[in-house]
């Protein structure tokens, strides 16, 4: 059933940063797009954006002074895209489709690594079709999503999963349910004090400075990326909870971190410096998943950690924030989405 809309109507949304926990590059096609393998989590780090139906034209506010507001926003370009969409459907005339405001509050970095750009382009996807009452299936809000960018189709489908090619071939992996079991068996192990279900924490650290995912793939050698054994790929269909995780350990790599480390050497020393800290205020065995203490997601600037130490996570993100008060640099503490 269609939903007509009303004048001024507005819908309030949250949209989630990500996380790789792995990421590995299989390969370049002709056209210069890579093939991935890689699992991507939701966290949550929310960008908040409010849409504003019935306007006279598509525009954008934001608090953030680096986002683009013009079409060249990926925000926008989902506006357009689900209204040409919409009317190549005979849902509409394209005289009843008419303006969106859309007001961004960015908390996400921009040019991070965190995804926030496809997030917002996706939940602006997944907002207008229930604005004009669900007129297309997810596989479709997918479909329309990859036109946007590779990571789209994912905070369309949300929540964690593993995705493949170019980053459509998405399998959803119940990492939550694995997750929400070993949870408890740390409080029960630690006899957590902490009133919370949570025992999952993840600091992310960011140096500062952007990224460009262009250049990170322009400049990568293909030939010092990580084979992956196809055996692998056995994680998906693993029933046993700790089988997986032991899947997802045997995993976890970036192949992108070195060529961004190199490209941009700020990033590098960022590193060296949050490993040198690190050092001083954690040990392995108070890390979840990952060998090492940190990893870059996607293709920077943003390193994590995983901790599951609330006390511990949470002394990190004061003295980081302390630290880093009137730098450029921030520190999230956050946990996995679970949805």
């Amino acid at each position: 059933m269609i939903i007509y809309p009303e004048a001024n109507c507005k819908i309030v949304i949250k949209s989630p940063a990500k996380i790789n926990l792995f990421l590995y590059v299989i390969g370049r096609r002709d056209n210069g797009y890579h093939d991935l393998f890689t699992l991507m989590s939701c966290v949550d780090l929310y960008d908040e954006i409010a849409l504003t139906f019935n306007q006279p034209a598509t525009y954008i506010t934001c608090n953030n002074s680096e986002l683009p507001k013009d079409e060249t926003n990926l925000a926008f370009k989902a506006v357009t895209l689900f209204n040409k969409y919409f009317i190549s459907e005979d849902y509409y005339n394209s005289s009843f489709l008419h303006g969106v405001k859309i007001d961004i509050k960015k908390n996400i970095p921009v040019g991070a690594g965190l995804g926030g750009g496809s997030s917002n382009a996706a939940s602006v996807l997944k907002a207008m079709n229930q604005f004009y009452g669900n007129p297309f299936s997810l596989d479709k809000l997918m479909e329309m999503g990859l036109k946007l960018g590779a990571d789209v189709p994912f905070f369309i489908l949300g929540g964690s999963a593993v995705a493949e090619g170019v980053g459509e071939k998405l399998t959803p992996l119940p990492l939550f349910e694995t997750l929400s079991e070993l949870e408890q068996l740390e409080a029960s192990r630690t006899k957590n004090k902490k009133n919370d279900k949570k025992s999952i924490y993840i600091l992310l650290f960011y140096p500062g400075l952007s990224a460009s995912t262009a250049e990170v793939y322009k400049n990568l050698d293909l030939a010092l990326t990580k084979s992956v054994k196809s055996n692998n790929k056995c994680l998906l269909k693993s029933p046993d909870i700790i089988q997986r995780l032991n899947f997802i350990k045997e995993l976890v790599h970036n192949d992108l971190e070195l060529t961004t480390c190199d490209l941009y050497p700020e990033i590098g020393l960022f590193k060296n410096e949050l490993l040198y800290y690190l050092d001083d205020k954690i040990d392995l065995s108070e890390i979840l998943l990952i060998p090492q203490k940190i990893l870059m997601t996607g293709s920077g600037s943003t390193f994590f950690c995983l901790f599951s130490d609330y006390e511990k996570a949470q002394l990190c993100f004061n003295e980081l924030s302390e630290k880093w008060r009137f730098t450029k640099r921030q520190v999230f503490i956050t946990s996995f989405v679970r949805f």
